[in-house]
């Protein structure tokens, strides 16, 4: 299907203004690492808010989703609905505390914490690890999924080829060239600027379409009609959450239990890690922390998925079974939009895709210069040497993306290995905030227990002899892996050396984490009162308790708004609102 000139017009404008943003701020980017990583501490709660949300607005989240409600049904897309439970606890417990620590990344948190050869080992193994080795697998992904969109879209096959080059060459290479270029030109600074542009364009082209598939089909009594004439069990793919079934076994019904009950607080980012961080760290103040990842939890679950699934249903209804379901996205594309819009919708998916990888390229960056070459082997070097190493981290993250992403495959599948690496070292991220006995032994158990688990469930999911077992099958091998690490932490914490006081007490005067698991140190500290007033734990209960209903009656109301069930959607709808003020008023109350 080739590109009209409309469509042609459309995707010029739209790289000519993002280019344009990141030649601007490339000044400003180099003036040292603090404006290149964290933009100088100064963005309000709605910039890195949005900027959040549009990082996980990626070219391979509409495929994923729409790819999910057609493997299982529309609660298969819990496996990351969860997410919102653990992003709503972060917003009360430790979005100000990330922002109070001042750092740049978050492994250069592990120093600040620990003490001892330990720590620095540490911090070097999250530098490459999450900086190289799992950044470069979701940036394969990313750049898998939209090139699995322009090769759909184009209508290319395994024998095209474009100047030579096999068609996903071709695509990879003009997406690498893209991506990299101005987020080593501008930082974060870009990064967050043209998030603002991309979500926009990237939200606009998925709800026309949503609207346009909806629309041709007749509504959604019309899908319902369609998904039976294929053969579909139009109840099952419909319902937002799993029917209730006895828990003396592996089903829907208990894999959401699992997730809704565990795998939200073992997973690695539960306290705001990472690229996340970033943004914690970049905001004005601990306010604007906590409000834009607020902004960001509430965005990210409920407002961005129902276009996505309302256009894999409508692919199902057209198209009935296909070898890759997470082609529904694209084949819808191909198949509705006229010139003009078809241009502006893959403009949204290039805005998707960039938002994501400038985001991760920048992010890993961060931590190859900050926590491994200024750290260990280029110390004391001059701000222009290390503005430069990050400008070349940027292009070597994305040319072991670029050629990562042919290995992948099953972009699902991608998730469901980072979610399983990572099982059970989520309780440690929290124990750390809140409890002065935590080492950094503690972290090492956690993360080895989980990679051993995970090779270990990997191996005997291989034997014919459990081949098929669910209990090796995601979520429930998580769950396993929960089981084993969190014990296995907290009894190496107990039987190692515990952090130098002197290095706690700086931690605590530092960062103010309070609680009764910090009363001793508060007390050498001498800030007794600081701690009786630092987490008032009914109240802050009372905020988590009234975000999560927010989140969820918004998620499930909006959803069941748009299956036609109105009566209940309008009443956990108007649930979330009065949710949402009280929330609002709890919020306002509290001290600057």
């Amino acid at each position: 299907m080739p590109l009209e000139p409309a469509d042609i017009a459309v995707l010029v404008v739209y790289l000519v203004v993002v280019f344009g943003i990141g030649l601007y701020l490339s000044r400003r980017a180099s003036r040292n690492t603090e404006q290149f990583f964290v933009a100088g501490r100064s963005l309000p709660w709605w910039i890195i808010g949005t900027s959040m949300v549009a990082t996980t607005f990626a070219a391979d989240t509409p495929l994923v989703v729409s790819g999910l409600v057609a493997r299982g049904g529309i609660f298969e897309n819990w496996m990351w609905w969860q997410w919102g439970i653990g992003g709503i606890v972060a917003v009360f417990l430790f979005a100000k505390l990330w922002r109070r620590a001042g750092i740049t990344t978050d492994a250069e948190l592990i120093e600040m914490r620990y003490d001892g050869k330990p720590a620095a080992a540490l911090r070097c193994y999250r530098a490459v690890w999450f900086g190289l080795l799992q950044n470069v697998l979701i940036i394969a992904w990313v750049i898998k999924a939209m090139a699995k969109i322009v090769i759909v879209v184009m209508g290319w096959d395994d024998s095209h080829s474009i100047m030579g080059l096999d068609a996903e060459v071709f695509t990879v290479l003009v997406l690498f060239l893209v991506a990299v270029t101005y987020t080593a030109l501008s930082g974060l600074w870009g990064v967050v600027m043209t998030d603002l542009l991309q979500f926009s364009v990237a939200m606009g082209g998925s709800i026309y379409l949503a609207v346009s598939a909806v629309v041709r089909l007749g509504g959604v009594s019309g899908i319902r009609e369609r998904l039976a004439l294929q053969g579909f069990d139009v109840s099952e793919v419909m319902r937002i959450v799993p029917r209730a079934a006895p828990l003396d076994g592996m089903n829907p019904f208990t894999e959401f239990l699992v997730l809704i009950l565990i795998v939200w607080w073992a997973s690695y980012s539960v306290d705001g890690g990472g690229y996340i961080a970033q943004r914690l760290f970049a905001a004005r103040n601990e306010r604007h922390s906590a409000m834009g990842y607020l902004w960001y939890s509430l965005a990210h679950i409920c407002l961005r998925p129902w276009p996505w699934i309302a256009v894999g249903l409508a692919g199902m209804a057209v198209f009935g079974a296909v070898d890759d379901p997470e082609t529904y996205y694209p084949l819808m594309m191909k198949s509705l939009l006229p010139p003009g819009m078809f241009g502006l919708v893959i403009a949204s998916f290039f805005a998707a895709f960039m938002s994501t990888i400038d985001t991760h390229l920048n992010w890993g960056s961060s931590l190859l210069v900050n926590d491994l070459y200024r750290r260990f082997i280029a110390r004391g070097r001059s701000e222009r040497e290390y503005v430069a190493a990050a400008r070349i981290f940027v292009a070597a993250l994305a040319v072991f993306g670029a050629l990562a992403s042919f290995a992948v495959k099953d972009i699902s599948f991608a998730w469901k290995l980072i979610l399983s690496v990572t099982a059970g070292v989520g309780s440690v991220y929290i124990a750390r905030w809140y409890w002065w006995r935590v080492n950094a032994w503690s972290e090492i158990t956690a993360m080895a227990a989980a990679l051993i688990c995970t090779v270990v469930i990997s191996v005997l999911s291989t034997d014919p002899r459990f081949r098929g077992a669910p209990v090796l099958e995601f979520p429930f091998s998580t769950a396993l892996t929960v089981f084993v690490s969190v014990p296995a932490w907290v009894i190496v914490t107990l039987l190692t050396k515990p952090v130098e006081r002197d290095h706690l007490v700086s931690f605590y005067r530092r960062v103010r984490p309070g609680g009764p698991g910090w009363r001793r140190i508060s007390r050498e500290a001498g800030e007794q009162e600081r701690e009786a007033r630092g987490v008032p734990a009914v109240r802050t209960f009372v905020k988590i308790a009234t975000g999560i209903v927010l989140i969820n009656a918004s998620l499930i109301g909006t959803g069941k708004v748009f299956l036609e069930d109105y009566g209940t959607g309008v009443i956990l709808l108007s649930v979330s609102v009065m949710s949402g003020v009280l929330l609002y008023l709890m919020l306002r109350s509290e001290p600057e």
